[in-house]
């Protein structure tokens, strides 16, 4: 069990990262190219909820599937 517990975290902590760098680099690239995406504190509000969100479902299937994965490989 704390096994699963340990995987479930390292791949919950990994896709955080993975998100984060993947939302900072797509920033950067659309603030280069001179794309703004908000033109109000009501718009920054509803782009950060989206990211939150986002970083919400994929950092819990990724902790989920490390356990998988690492519950496959065991068998």
């Amino acid at each position: 069990m704390m096994r699963q517990i340990v995987k479930f975290i390292s791949g919950f902590i990994l896709g955080s990262c993975a998100l984060f760098v993947t939302v900072y680099l797509f920033g950067f690239l659309l603030s280069a190219g001179g794309i703004v995406l908000f033109d109000s504190e009501s718009d920054q509000q509803r782009n950060f909820n989206i990211v939150l969100v986002l970083w919400l479902v994929v950092a819990l299937a990724s902790g989920w599937g490390m356990t998988r994965i690492g519950s496959k490989a065991k068998e």
